[in-house]
């Protein structure tokens, strides 16, 4: 079934309900309060990384530092409830955790996670178990405990008595390194992309209000994917764990490591360089998302804001490195493309395929 909408005007993040401009507001307002705690530790427990990276990194001592980062799956644990699919969501919560992580260059190391769940249904808990179970292996961490908690009369679903979320905090090790920070990135060096396998799991509110109208259901086939709404918007998220270690064994002087979820390519701009990123060589983007912005009559700065778009780990090296760093990403699993290269500043991601400019936390057309 080809799907046929009529949208009553474009759909935006904010319009679906989640809106990222007060969740800015609001974020200050916490850091307002929580920044300041990263003053309480010297010597062992300071923070090497400043606040808003992808995650942070704790020095234990001379030699030893421990990257530390959380995050959780979000709504798209809504669509699992709509088909009772539940494993890819363990997955996921293993991936966010860990692509983070790795961004410091340090390894993954283990896990603990956080599950809260209106009822506590054996086939959910045994389906998720064996979903981070699945990514624990991949990324090789070790699940070393966790939270089983219970809120039968707060958390509502698409399915009465399986409404949950899900979430984890990941460490990692770095022996003898120090962070990788992007604070060596400049201009000349060469992006390599890593292709997505699907929207991952960032914009799935906006995906589910773009493609979910009329009479379609998580069953309604899409043409385009061959395969349905709901098995589309659970594809797990892909682990970038084993590409970047085989680069940073290979003796690759990685420069900047930038996991793309929610803000797109913009999570380039996370690293500590003033300059800028002009993709030239984008790999394809995704059916999934040329269905979503036809549904939803999104425009392109919106989608490239939300989504990422077919690009799901960015690797920034010399031009030097880039041969090595292709080798290395094709034996962890992905086949990388050098899709752009660092440019003189101001900071922001400059797209001349879709005419579009990044910066200062948004999308705009070029020109």
């Amino acid at each position: 079934m080809t799907l046929r909408a009529s949208p009553a005007g474009p759909l935006t993040y904010a319009a679906s309900g989640v809106d990222t401009d007060a969740a800015a507001v609001g974020l200050a307002s916490l850091l307002a309060w929580v920044g300041p705690t990263m003053a309480f530790r010297e010597g062992i427990g300071e923070a090497l990384v400043p606040n808003g990276f992808f995650a942070n990194v704790l020095r234990m001592s001379d030699r030893l530092s421990l990257a530390i980062s959380t995050d959780g799956v979000g709504s798209k644990s809504a669509v699992a409830q709509m088909i009772g699919s539940y494993e890819g969501i363990g997955w996921d919560c293993v991936a966010v955790n860990v692509n983070d992580v790795v961004c410091t260059g340090a390894e993954p190391v283990a896990l603990v996670d956080y599950i809260s769940l209106q009822q506590p249904h054996a086939d959910l808990l045994g389906a998720l178990g064996k979903g981070l179970h699945d990514g624990a292996e991949r990324a090789r961490v070790a699940i070393v405990g966790g939270e089983l908690s219970q809120h039968p009369d707060t958390l509502r679903g698409p399915r009465e008595g399986y409404a949950f979320d899900i979430s984890g905090t990941c460490v990692g090790v770095l022996d003898g390194l120090e962070p990788i920070t992007g604070s060596q990135v400049s201009p000349g060096d060469v992006v390599i992309a890593l292709p997505s396998n699907g929207v991952h799991a960032n914009g799935l509110t906006l995906a589910r209000r773009a493609l979910l109208r009329e009479r379609r259901t998580a069953d309604t086939i899409l043409d385009e994917c061959g395969r349905s709404i709901g098995e589309e918007l659970l594809r797990p998220t892909h682990i970038y764990v084993p590409e970047v270690v085989e680069v940073l064994r290979a003796g690759v002087a990685v420069k900047g490591l930038a996991h793309i979820s929610g803000d797109g390519l913009l999570n380039l701009l996370r690293l500590d360089a003033e300059v800028g990123y002009r993709f030239d060589a984008l790999p394809l983007v995704s059916p999934i998302f040329s269905v979503i912005q036809r549904e939803g009559g999104i425009d392109a700065p919106e989608m490239y804001q939300v989504f990422n778009m077919g690009v799901g780990f960015c690797l920034v090296v010399a031009p030097a490195d880039v041969d090595a760093t292709l080798a290395a990403a094709r034996i962890g699993g992905s086949e990388g493309v050098a899709a752009g290269v660092v440019v003189e500043g101001p900071r922001r991601v400059e797209l001349p395929g879709p005419g579009l400019i990044g910066e200062s936390g948004r999308f705009r057309p070029a020109g």
